[in-house]
């Protein structure tokens, strides 16, 4: 008795057509549940835009802009235990980050959890001087605080003042939630922290006290204590609010 194999040349065809068919049934099924969206948003690092893809019910990443300008006033604590000769310094703060972020959405809900990078090109500059500047009721022109010496002011002149972060490119992890009422609109929020590291403070005088050996002792003492009252924005907090679209 003979017996004929069912894997004959047509059989095979057949099987292999439905393979084929099965595997780009997974492919459209997949690009339908990948979707764009773009958002508006405001920050504690400024508005900006953002522009989201999502692989999966699960999977999804983001790519943002977000820029702001301010003045920005800042004053040292008393190091020399003569009130009022403490110096304010008064400048702009720029932020300009840009951010790329992977989403997992642990539920394939509203939650998600985010990590990614803060392109950090913000910069800081302030500008100072005895005569305007002192904290006192009425101005000391004739000296000012500078590190943990009283300063005479015409050694200082004008004082500039550079104030950066050691993380160009600073990691960041946050938690999100997004409310989508339709198939388009949606609201999404965030809340997080970067770390920037130490921030570097760099002060050059107009003045003499620029090249003095001993006062510039103390401009670099002034540095380092105003990159001690910054230790606190290591781990700097980003909040979020989003109006989004997806197409």
């Amino acid at each position: 008795m003979t017996f004929t194999s069912l894997a004959t040349p047509s059989y095979s065809k057949t099987r292999a057509h439905i393979v084929t068919a099965l595997a780009a049934g997974l492919i459209i099924a997949n690009t339908a549940q990948a979707d764009i969206s773009v958002t508006a948003h405001i920050s504690t690092i400024g508005p900006g835009v953002e522009f989201g893809y999502k692989f999966t019910p699960s999977l999804g990443w983001r790519a943002g802009w977000q820029q702001f300008a301010t003045d920005f006033d800042f004053k040292p604590e008393d190091e020399n235990g003569v009130p009022g000769d403490e110096l304010n310094y008064n400048g702009n703060l720029n932020l300009k980050n840009g951010s790329v972020l992977a989403d997992w959405y642990p539920f394939q809900a509203r939650l998600r959890l985010s990590a990614g990078l803060l392109l950090n090109n913000s910069a800081t500059k302030l500008v100072t001087n005895c005569q305007t500047n002192t904290s006192g009721a009425a101005p000391i022109a004739s000296n000012c605080e500078i590190g943990s010496a009283s300063v005479p002011s015409s050694d200082i002149d004008e004082l500039r003042i550079a104030i950066d972060f050691e993380q160009s490119i600073a990691p960041y992890l946050g938690i999100g939630w997004v409310f989508q009422p339709d198939n388009t609109w949606f609201l999404s929020s965030d809340l997080g922290f970067a770390y920037l590291g130490k921030a570097k403070v760099d002060i050059q005088s107009s003045g003499s006290c620029n090249t003095a050996s001993t006062c510039r002792a103390q401009l670099d003492q002034e540095e380092r204590e105003l990159e001690h009252d910054m230790e606190s924005l290591k781990f700097f907090p980003i909040a979020k609010l989003s109006l989004g679209y997806r197409f």
